[in-house]
């Protein structure tokens, strides 16, 4: 019983301290993920040679957490440290406590994909909240793509759950903001064009140095990506998982 409470610790402070950091300065020691995953991982194996966890319920988890967060890294869709995470998650929490049934878990058949469920449910907060603020001022006439010159209207329909308009000059060193847009020169005329997406590992400063070479462009603002680290959703989802176990 004390390997399995000591791998929750384990896992709780290292998310912790990572979100901390990944919210601070947008990046994790790889001390954090080194120790922490083969320690929990350890700790899981001994509780399977001691029979409190089922080898096929740990390799259910393990074959669950490690594919997906490579596969959303490799993507794009998570950085190095989410991928992590969701591994030390795996290697952590590989069952659900013996006096949990609930029906509904049927669905997620480790905690590791109960986790993820919730945090990407979480994680969708953020574009639910741009969007609404972003039809507010549609509504009292103000035009979030003004001088944009985007021929997708599905792009553009989307650009309103993603962007927001900000200064260019707030985007130098920003740890809020990605840039939501790119500047294309056709025949010699440059234009602004829609980046909805900005690759999890993507080189942000060269982004920027990209668009303040045509800096007379954004004078009434540069359309950008309000950013939230995927980690602190992550940790969110594990957090509410472990509470919906407990009660």
């Amino acid at each position: 019983m004390w390997t399995s409470n000591l791998r929750l610790l384990i896992a709780s402070v290292s998310l912790l301290y990572a979100t901390w950091c990944d919210v601070k300065v947008r990046e994790v020691p790889d001390k954090v993920w080194i120790l922490s995953i083969p320690l929990c991982l350890a700790l899981s194996v001994a509780d399977v040679v001691n029979g409190e966890i089922s080898p096929v319920v740990l390799a259910i988890s393990l074959v669950a957490g490690f594919p997906l967060g490579a596969s959303l890294c490799y993507l794009g869709l998570y950085g190095g440290a989410d991928m992590k995470a969701l591994w030390l998650i795996s290697a952590a929490y590989p069952s659900y406590p013996r006096s949990v049934s609930i029906p509904a878990l049927t669905l997620f058949p480790a905690p590791v994909l109960l986790v993820f469920f919730l945090a990407t449910l979480f994680s969708s907060l953020t574009p639910l909240s741009v969007l609404v603020v972003n039809l507010i001022d549609r509504f009292r006439g103000l035009d979030l793509l003004e001088g944009v010159e985007e021929p997708s209207r599905l792009r553009r329909a989307l650009s309103y759950a993603v962007a927001r308009k900000v200064k260019l000059e707030s985007l130098r060193g920003s740890l809020k903001y990605f840039p939501a847009e790119r500047v294309v020169v056709e025949d010699g005329v440059a234009k602004r064009r829609l980046q909805l997406f900005v690759h999890a590992e993507a080189d942000i400063e060269e982004l920027v140095n990209q668009l303040e070479e045509h800096k007379d462009l954004f004078k009434g603002g540069v359309l950008a990506s309000p950013t939230v680290p995927m980690l602190v959703f992550l940790t969110a989802g594990y957090v509410a998982a472990s509470l919906i176990l407990l009660i």
